[in-house]
């Protein structure tokens, strides 16, 4: 029974639904913590998951002189799922709450969401320490959970087939965890001394024919990956025991935002 309470606590309340658009996947709690009066909650997702809030349109910059590419991101809808308020063994309660796209990358495919809320989040995932990605092996049990076809999260069980395919230049590992559309951007989990702990964001999965799943042949984008993408995000503080603060993080990004606003000012005038 123990063992069942962690599963949920550890793995399916750390889950929720992400929808943007027409479309939508999954997303993980992975951060809820006190910042100034308030508290600040980041989600992981895929970027193919709220790739349709993302819109780049060419406009004329005044400042400039000339026409530049302006990003416009949407907010996104977020669902919570609340078990424990509902009869046992029935459809949880569901609320929504909005969320802002800070940051994305399309080749990582992954994206962090920051709920536009105060309060903390009851269950974050437990992130796989960094570093440690080595004690995860071929034949290690893994389990998978997320809004598959956008039903509420469901949990599935079994183990790391393959740690070594390359697609698009990016890394991915396989379970035999079974996914399907509506998975991605939920979380691939694996036990370490009696706990569940996060080591990856489930992203693709083979097709045969005409498309039809092959759902045991799951990629997932490993551990290490996430990793390197919060430190290219400038989101440090996201790594458990990292010595940066979100105070920090967020004064790096505004710093290089406004490096990047003055190359391209230098490099208008330079053009004239």
């Amino acid at each position: 029974m123990e063992n069942v309470q962690k599963l949920h606590e550890q793995v399916l309340y750390s889950q929720v639904r992400v929808k943007a658009g027409q479309g939508g996947g999954s997303g993980t709690i992975i951060y809820s913590n006190k910042f100034d009066s308030h508290y600040s909650t980041y989600v992981l997702t895929c970027h193919h998951v709220i790739d349709s809030a993302i819109t780049v349109k060419k406009e004329w910059d005044s400042r400039l002189g000339r026409d530049r590419k302006k990003e416009y991101r949407q907010l996104v809808t977020v669902d919570f799922f609340d078990y424990q308020n509902s009869p046992h063994g029935s459809v949880p309660v569901t609320y929504s709450t909005p969320a802002e796209i800070v940051a994305y990358d399309t080749p990582h495919d992954m994206a962090i969401l920051k709920l536009r809320t105060v309060e903390p989040a009851k269950y974050t995932a437990n992130l796989y320490p960094k570093g440690e990605h080595k004690d995860i092996n071929i034949g290690t049990k893994t389990i998978a959970v997320g809004s598959a076809l956008l039903h509420d999260p469901i949990i599935t069980e079994g183990i790391i087939t393959h740690q070594g395919d390359e697609i698009d230049y990016k890394i991915y590992w396989m379970s035999s965890a079974q996914i399907i559309f509506g998975n991605s951007g939920g979380a691939m989990f694996a036990e370490r001394d009696g706990n569940y702990y996060f080591i990856g964001v489930p992203s693709r999965v083979d097709v045969v024919g005409w498309g039809s799943a092959v759902t045991h042949l799951g990629y997932f984008s490993p551990i290490p990956r996430v990793y390197e993408f919060f430190n290219e995000q400038l989101f440090h503080f996201l790594v458990p025991d990292s010595k940066h603060t979100e105070s920090d993080c967020l004064k790096e990004q505004e710093s290089r935002e406004e490096r990047e606003e003055r190359r391209l000012y230098l490099e208008g005038v330079e053009n004239e």
